[in-house]
């Protein structure tokens, strides 16, 4: 046997074991922070931000059986996850976000004043850079995953990223003041 042909049996042995130990609870306690946080950044709700990650969750779990590669199974939520944001506008068209972040009552999980204020800020980027910063930062992507994500090349994954960090600088430099 080839040095391939063991390196393709070993990856279809993990495939098989990811497979059988997929479960939704796995699902849950491994990707629930990531799809929230994508959830909350695109919507600038954490109310709307949570509904929309139920129903994340629950397509996933009804659809569990078309994902093939269990692997990728954060990448496969966080689409949905995208694609429910999208949806969540569609419906309504009058998105009234929240002026402050400080309107949202405090939840134990969100963290500080600081990171609340980064969220918000977050919150104010425009989409393709908001995609990148979250992808990057609060997903934990390298530049390569946050290209296969966007569909763009890594430079401009990386552009997006050196300008976001500009526009968040600024956001937050005027929020202080």
């Amino acid at each position: 046997m080839t040095e391939a042909e063991r390196q393709d049996t070993r990856k279809a042995a993990k495939k098989a074991n990811a497979r059988e130990t997929l479960t939704p609870e796995m699902l849950v306690r491994e990707h629930a922070s990531a799809v929230l946080g994508l959830c909350i950044t695109f919507t600038k709700n954490v109310h709307d931000g949570e509904d929309i990650m139920q129903d994340v969750f629950l397509q996933a779990f009804t659809r569990i059986d078309t994902l093939r590669d269990h692997t990728r199974a954060r990448q496969w939520l966080l689409k949905i996850a995208r694609r429910r944001c999208i949806d969540h506008y569609r419906k309504r068209r009058v998105c009234h976000p929240i002026a402050e972040a400080e309107a949202v009552p405090a939840r134990a999980d969100c963290g500080d004043e600081h990171t609340m204020r980064v969220h918000a800020a977050v919150s104010k980027l425009p989409d393709g850079y908001r995609e990148a910063i979250t992808l990057y930062y609060l997903d934990g992507c390298d530049c390569a995953g946050a290209a296969r994500s966007l569909g763009i090349s890594n430079a401009a994954v990386r552009r997006r990223l050196v300008r976001a960090r500009l526009m968040l600088h600024e956001l937050l430099v005027e929020d202080k003041s």
